[in-house]
């Protein structure tokens, strides 16, 4: 009771107190009152202006890279609905098959297609000149991905032009030979071919053994990339050089005429699948994940492409590349440093150019190719990326993966982009010669489009050249 009394009293003691203050004390409480809920309507008002959706802005990425699509369309799925969603960007990644060099190429010259696209190095070098390519420099808010990069081991004319960085390596690619064991074994071939002349003889038993079912080796002349890569590159380490030799700084697809001549032996013998001439990759691989192709030249990422693209039915094996001569190779196997992504003029014209810099750092993140090389998709650029993933169990990755020996070199880059000459590129060149187009031999039509390309070497400025040149510490001898 006393407690409740003395409660009574302390109050009426401060209703007194409150009232002699008089009404200037009352003016202050009402206005102290009045900032208090001015504060509180400015908070609400804050807190509605956060909880407003950020405008998002979408960034068009184009590709060609169809064997990894169902991790990147998974990857680009997550990020839109997470860092996307926060950060205002929507990515709209699109991936093409074998008419991508056009669309490109027309999407570009208008300047109406993506923001960043993956560039092919035949090209490249062309896109810059134009300005149809800008330096990734050229984005706000690159420079975190530029400096995940040691800049003097960038290769000028494939990710450096006039000192600024167009591209960044992602993935190693590397070439092999791939069998079908099971033709093999029909045919009665118990070892894979170890030269190029034991290829043709191989293909040519493959495929009287198969009645009309199958053949001995695949060509897709309709994919110029097919004859640079499953052709010369494959026998770098026979040739010391793909085609273009830096080491000398000439052109020398002259070296490449013993491979040339067994092709068209193949030909000749009709060992090769049928229709050639109008095939292209896909269509050529499609045929020997049939079954009904005994030998193939690859590249890397057609473990994907026979794995998930399109699964391979047979018993296929890799192989080292064939020799041009029975005692084997005389230089160290050449990888190409690729370059997933480039940034089209349209990037920088964009509302905010800093949210292409955040697509292109998510596409060249470490995190999204470790799953992409334990799939067999990619060997990573930078070793570290392998260290963060599992052994990969795909079949025929290893073999693709692992440079025996360390003797591999990644090779400079092909200064064809920058040069002018007469005539057929290289590829039309191949192509037509392999698809009898030519009444001249073969021997006379290398001859020929070395020394176009070697005019075209002469007239480039001499520190453009001097860059497209091996130093000597560039040791391609095993």
């Amino acid at each position: 009771m006393k407690r409740k009394i003395t409660a009574v009293l302390m109050a009426l003691a401060m209703t007194l107190s409150l009232a002699a203050c008089g009404s200037g004390q009352s003016e202050k409480t009402s206005a102290s009152a009045s900032q208090k809920t001015e504060t509180k309507a400015s908070t609400e008002e804050k807190t509605q202006e956060k909880t407003e959706p950020v405008e998002t802005q979408v960034v068009r990425v184009w590709c060609d890279s169809a064997h990894s699509q169902s991790i990147r369309d998974a990857q680009v799925e997550e990020f839109n609905n997470t860092i996307g969603k926060e950060e205002g960007i929507k990515i709209e990644y699109t991936v093409y098959g074998t008419d991508y060099a056009d669309v490109i190429n027309v999407a570009l010259m208008a300047n109406d297609g993506p923001d960043l696209f993956s560039p092919s190095s035949n090209t490249f070098a062309q896109y810059v000149q134009a300005g149809y390519a800008v330096p990734i420099e050229d984005l706000p808010g690159s420079e975190s991905l530029l400096n995940k990069y040691d800049r003097a081991e960038l290769i000028v004319g494939d990710q450096v032009f006039n000192d600024k960085v167009y591209s960044l390596p992602f993935s190693l690619e590397s070439y092999k030979m791939i069998i079908n064991k099971d033709l093999f074994d029909k045919a009665g071939i118990a070892e894979p071919p170890k030269t190029w002349d034991e290829v043709r003889e191989d293909a040519k038993k493959i495929t009287e053994a198969s009645n009309g079912e199958a053949y001995g080796y695949f060509l897709a002349t309709q994919s110029g990339w097919t004859l640079d890569h499953y052709i010369y590159s494959v026998s770098a380490a026979s040739l010391g050089h793909f085609g273009y030799d830096a080491v000398s700084g000439k052109y020398r697809y002259s070296d490449g005429l013993p491979i040339i001549n067994n092709i068209l032996g193949m030909i000749k013998d009709g060992s090769v699948f049928p229709g050639y001439e109008n095939m292209d990759a896909d269509t050529a691989r499609a045929q020997f994940s049939a079954g009904r192709v005994g030998i193939v030249m690859a590249a890397s990422f057609d473990v994907a492409v026979y794995t998930d693209q399109f699964p391979a039915v047979c018993n296929w094996v890799v192989c080292d590349p064939p020799a041009i001569k029975s005692t084997g190779y005389e230089y160290k196997e050449m990888v190409r440093a690729v370059n997933i992504l480039a940034v089209a003029k349209k990037a920088t014209e964009s509302k905010d150019p800093s949210k292409v810099a955040k697509v292109l750092e998510f596409f060249y993140a470490d995190e999204n190719l470790v799953p992409m090389y334990e799939a067999g998709m990619y060997v990573p650029y930078k070793s570290e990326v392998v260290s963060m993933a599992n052994e990969s169990s795909v079949k025929g990755w290893k073999e693709f993966s692992t440079f025996k020996d360390n003797k591999m070199i990644i090779r400079m880059s092909d200064p064809k982009g920058v040069i002018k000459y007469e005539g057929l590129s290289a590829r039309e060149t191949l192509a037509k010669l392999l698809s009898g187009g030519f009444t001249e031999d073969a021997a006379t039509v290398l001859k020929d489009l070395d020394d176009r390309l070697n005019a075209g070497l002469a007239g480039l400025d001499p520190e453009v050249y001097k860059a497209y040149v091996a130093p000597s510490s560039y040791n391609v001898k095993r």
